[in-house]
C-alpha cells in the first residue's frame, strides 16, 4: 500500500466515526405512535427509572422491520412492541432519523 492510499483510508475512517458521534440511538417500548410521532417508555440513564420520550418522524425518518425499509403504513408499528430510534444531534435531538422495529413473525 502506497502511502496516499494510508493516508486516504485514515481520512475516511476519521469521517466515517465523526459521523457516528453526533447519532444517537435510544431502545424502549412503544407508548403510543402517529404518522407524526412515536412516544417511548426508556430507562433514564440517571435515575434508572422509566421515563417517556417523544419523537418527531418526518417524511425523511427511515423505517426498518426487520432488514428491510417500510413505509409507515407497512411498519403497523403497535403499542408494546420494542424499538431502537435513533436521533442526530446535529439535525434536531427529537426528529427520528431512523425507527428500527423487529421482523414480524
Amino acid at each position: 500500500m502506497n502511502r496516499r492510499s494510508v493516508v486516504l483510508s485514515a481520512l475516511v475512517a476519521l469521517a466515517l466515526s465523526a459521523a457516528t458521534l453526533y447519532a444517537h440511538e435510544t431502545r424502549g417500548t412503544v407508548v403510543s405512535v402517529t404518522p407524526a410521532s412515536i412516544t417511548v417508555s426508556v430507562i433514564d440513564e440517571t435515575t434508572k427509572k422509566p421515563a417517556q420520550e417523544t419523537f418527531d418522524i418526518g417524511k425523511e425518518t427511515k423505517i426498518q422491520r426487520g432488514t428491510k425499509v417500510v413505509t409507515f403504513a407497512e411498519a403497523k408499528i403497535a403499542k408494546g412492541e420494542k424499538v431502537a430510534i435513533t436521533i442526530d444531534h446535529e439535525l434536531d435531538m427529537k426528529l427520528a432519523v431512523t425507527i428500527k422495529l423487529e421482523a414480524k413473525k
